[in-house]
């Protein structure tokens, strides 16, 4: 007996467990078994009860995945194929202007002001990007308003600046979008080519993929979220885009010089870095009702920011931001000069309201 076991208890439950101890050890003790059929039957169980619930989450996930459907289906009523029809438009545009060798066409019957007022969308991308199709969708979604927009179509009432701040779309009303400037509101003019391009992200069949791939009803959800975001803000901007736009504008940035190319900063783009550059730009201009060219020129994106002193030197970040904007703004004034100087060109003398010769002579 152990130490611990003397003296404790009565003597012949003491004796009883050492000769236990001694069978067990000298394999003198069978372990009971429990009968085969008991483990064939358990198995069974579980075999055909994980089968019937795998069927079970099929079932619900594939339920949900129709309810998502139907949701898509909802959308692709509001925007219908014109939204597919009108992105083709633009690409092939975009391309045509991409693949001139000198664009140089100025319409007689372009007027600014008329294509200022809009409706209308803009889109702006690298020359590298509009010559491949797969690299254009990637940039057109992402397109916005720039200081191009804001020096070419100039007239426009209200403060940019002026709303409820937001960082994304979510925090914003239904129909409106976070902008640029960080505060929610209703799409500008012209319409950035991104909203088009966001809205029919959720109807293309990448996005339908995504949807049958999931495994699982949280990626169902997140998905399901994704459609219900977009149908809240991007689908009506959308609809409003593709039923009453009348002008479509595009600005292709071409490469810098190695030699203009400004260094990079920390967290800047290539297109940012690029469009901070002295470099040329393509610029055209399409009636969306007549499909016809109104505008192709080559321009140039150099300006330059004269400071007012008094307050010192800003963030590198921020001095990098500026030269984006004036050099963008520069390209829009150039085509803004060179279409005045065709207009006055094509002007007969005395439209001005001072008689012409051969009317002074009929008299």
């Amino acid at each position: 007996m152990r130490p611990s076991d003397r003296g404790r208890g009565l003597r012949a439950i003491n004796d009883a467990r050492q000769t236990r101890r001694r069978a067990i050890v000298l394999g003198r003790v069978s372990v009971r078994e429990a009968a085969p059929r008991f483990w064939i039957f358990t198995f069974i169980g579980i075999v055909v009860f994980s089968a019937g619930y795998y069927r079970y989450t099929l079932g619900v996930l594939a339920a949900r995945k129709n309810e998502v459907k139907a949701q898509q289906r909802a959308v692709q009523v509001t925007v219908g194929d014109a939204g597919f029809a009108l992105r083709d438009r633009l690409e092939r545009w975009i391309t045509d202007l991409a693949r001139a060798a000198e664009p140089n066409r100025i319409a007689s019957e372009l007027e600014l002001e008329m294509v200022a007022r809009g409706p209308g969308i803009y889109a702006r991308l690298g020359l590298a990007a509009a010559r491949d199709s797969g690299a254009m969708s990637a940039s057109l979604a992402r397109s916005l308003h720039d200081g191009f927009t804001a020096c070419l179509f100039v007239g426009h009432p209200g403060d940019p600046t002026q709303g409820v701040p937001c960082k994304e779309n979510s925090q914003c009303g239904p129909g409106e979008l976070c902008s640029g400037w960080g505060v929610c509101g209703a799409p500008s003019q012209p319409f950035n080519a991104h909203i088009l391009y966001e809205t029919l992200r959720v109807l293309g069949p990448q996005w339908g993929e995504e949807l049958e791939a999931a495994r699982d009803e949280l990626q169902v959800r997140a998905i399901e979220l994704d459609l219900q975001d977009t149908a809240k803000h991007e689908l009506v901007a959308a609809s409003e885009l593709v039923r009453r736009s009348k002008y479509f504008t595009a600005v292709l940035d071409e490469p810098a010089e190695p030699s203009a190319l400004v260094d990079a900063v920390a967290g800047e783009s290539a297109e940012e870095r690029l469009q901070g550059s002295d470099h040329f730009v393509r610029v055209g201009i399409w009636n969306l009702e007549s499909g016809q060219q109104e505008l192709a020129l080559r321009v140039e994106a150099a300006g330059r920011l004269m400071g007012g002193g008094g307050r010192g030197t800003p963030p590198v970040d921020v001095e990098r931001a500026r030269q984006r904007q004036v050099n963008s703004c520069s390209a829009a004034s150039e085509a803004r000069e060179r279409v005045g100087e065709a207009r006055s060109a094509a002007e007969p003398p005395g439209h001005d309201g001072a008689p012409s010769e051969a009317a002074s002579s009929q008299r």
